[in-house]
């Protein structure tokens, strides 16, 4: 579980105020909100990029430190070095998160072959966020908190994004999707939940 406890976040305007909220385990929650309205900020401050301004946040009834190999968050397709190729961050997460899981069954299910051992700067857009999602696989990780993910991905691997996720649900796993929009990802979610008004609250599905 992960909880929210009394969390403030202030940028140049207020985004949560005392806000409250348990994400209990195996659910895949959607996190909805307009541009600018904070769903980065309060991905960043969950595993502890930037600071709470109060509050708590817990994994587990433990701090994200304490659970590292639990969570896992890669922001953006920015966060990749373009001197790297697919196959040294595969690796690189698999040894970092003490994963067993198996690589190479990944880069096929991606169809991730052609490119896995190219530079990065040579990746289209769809190209780097199929490479995000399978570094989110190799992970393992309990949670994974995934920031817009399905950007630049064409409609049979947003379907097969939406699968995967379904399918990790049922391995156990939690997962926090956020998205500009509700319609997208409704119908995969347990829990939407919407940021207005310095609020976090579930919307009706």
């Amino acid at each position: 579980m992960i909880e929210l406890n009394n969390l403030c976040l202030y940028t140049r305007h207020p985004i949560l105020d005392g806000v409250n909220y348990n994400f209990s385990d195996q659910n895949i929650y959607g996190i909805v909100a307009i541009n600018g309205s904070g769903k980065t900020t309060l991905f960043r401050t969950m595993v502890n990029l930037r600071k709470a301004q109060g509050g708590q946040i817990l994994f587990d009834h433990q701090s994200v430190e304490s659970v590292r190999s639990e969570v896992f968050y890669f922001e953006t397709t920015e966060w990749l070095d373009k001197n790297l190729n697919g196959y040294d961050y595969l690796n690189f997460v698999k040894k970092l998160w003490n994963s067993s899981v198996d690589l190479s069954e990944v880069i096929k299910t991606w169809k991730m072959q052609d490119f896995v051992k190219i530079s990065i700067k040579k990746y289209s857009l769809g190209m780097k966020q199929r490479l995000i999602i399978a570094m989110y696989l190799i992970s393992d990780a309990k949670y994974m908190i995934m920031d817009e993910i399905t950007n630049g991905l064409d409609e049979d691997f947003r379907n097969l994004f939406f699968q995967t996720i379904i399918d990790l649900k049922h391995q156990g796993k939690t997962i926090l999707l956020s998205s500009h929009y509700k319609d997208e990802i409704i119908e995969y979610c347990d829990v939407v939940l919407e940021i207005k008004n310095n609020k976090l609250s579930e919307v009706s599905l």
